[in-house]
């Protein structure tokens, strides 16, 4: 196996400005102030330019992606009411539909730009094992010249060698995603009670605690079924893997089509789903995609790629917020300030790495008044 890409990291207060001066300027509600102070900023350092182009870029491929006419309203309408104060809290009286209104991809672009993708050695506990751990995520090249990409907190055992009959890897942890390099043999993914069946094509595959097992296919074609027993303690160098591991009924089978995401819970039949293709394998470009995602949900992913945990207070109110938007992977404490921006919440330390989402409706004219 070899590690097959690398990445660094990049982060500058200015991406953070030209997040919100390319929204800002594009604002129904821009003003001849407004521009007047942009064109300051932008001449003000040469790395402020450099940054605005940038942001720029960065819009024109998220709009690519996930622009829809929706979002672009709603953004507009977030800049209009949150007006020069961009970070100022806003104050809703009611919980209903603008109580609720979402974090637009747009409005949070700044936080893409601030950061790069981010992609670190694995951990090979030997020959057959990679490992990430929190906030890690790592591309490998397999034996067989077939490519995986390790999500954050994930683990994989490969099982097979040029003598296999059948290349097979387990996730045993975590996220992975799939490039088959064509070959003769069946490529196959053990994920808890299922077995995933390819050729060459391109998958991901998810293994969690509450959701299950979740398989999206990209493109190709793969067949998942159920595996009652497993084969075990596999001689890598004097044994072959049998082609079919042995099973004690007959099991569950699901052929799956390019765009298509087959949800298994435990206790519950298979679910089969159009799948949102930019959400499941952002991940990998070190991107986190909400559309008007429940807050707890949205809270969740958030903390499955960082040691720093976010919890949610026992307040009903707070089950009525919803996301939307693109967030870098690792990001906690800017999408604590998204929030805090935008919503009629704040965050609360409450302990060492561990923070408090709490309803907070301050009023914004006594928020004025105290930062004066």
């Amino acid at each position: 196996m070899k590690l097959v890409k690398s990445g660094n990291n990049v982060s500058t207060d200015a991406a953070e400005a030209a997040g919100y001066w390319v929204m800002r300027l594009d604002s129904p509600s821009c003003r001849p102030a407004d521009r007047a102070a942009f064109e300051a900023w932008r001449v003000e350092k040469p790395e402020h330019a450099k940054a605005f182009a940038k942001a720029q870029r960065v819009l024109a491929n998220v709009d690519r992606h996930l622009g829809s006419v929706e979002l672009s309203a709603l953004g507009e309408q977030v800049f209009e009411e949150s007006g020069k104060r961009h970070r100022s809290l806003i104050r809703y009286s009611t919980v209903g539909l603008a109580a609720a209104c979402s974090l637009l991809v747009g409005v949070v672009l700044y936080l893409q730009t601030a950061v790069g993708p981010q992609i670190d050695q694995p951990v090979l506990a030997d020959a057959n094992t990679i490992e990430t751990v929190v906030g890690e995520r790592s591309t490998v090249m397999l034996p067989d010249d077939s490519i995986v990409t390790l999500n954050t907190n994930s683990l994989i055992e490969l099982r097979f060698n040029d003598n296999s009959e059948v290349r097979q890897l387990e996730l045993l942890r975590g996220q992975a995603h799939f490039e088959v390099n064509k070959d003769p043999r069946p490529f196959e993914v053990l994920a808890g009670d299922h077995r995933i069946v390819a050729l060459g094509t391109a998958f991901d595959v998810r293994l969690d605690t509450e959701l299950g097992v979740q398989v999206t296919l990209v493109e190709g074609e793969v067949t998942v079924d159920e595996v009652i027993e497993k084969v075990a303690n596999i001689d890598m160098v004097n044994s072959t893997i049998p082609e079919t591991p042995t099973t004690t009924e007959t099991p569950t089978r699901t052929d799956l089509k390019a765009g298509e995401q087959l949800i298994v819970r435990q206790h519950e039949p298979p679910t089969v789903v159009k799948a949102d293709l930019e959400q499941v394998v952002g991940w990998r470009e070190g991107r986190l995609v909400f559309r008007d995602d429940p807050l707890r949900d949205a809270v969740k992913e958030i903390n499955r790629y960082s040691t720093k945990q976010l919890f949610i207070s026992e307040d009903e109110r707070l089950e009525t917020l919803r996301v939307s938007g693109v967030f870098r992977t690792g990001s906690t404490a800017a999408f604590v300030t998204a929030l805090e921006t935008f919503y009629p919440l704040k965050g609360e330390r409450i302990a060492y790495n561990q923070t408090e989402l709490q309803w907070w409706d301050k009023d914004p004219i006594n928020d004025e008044l105290d930062q004066r």
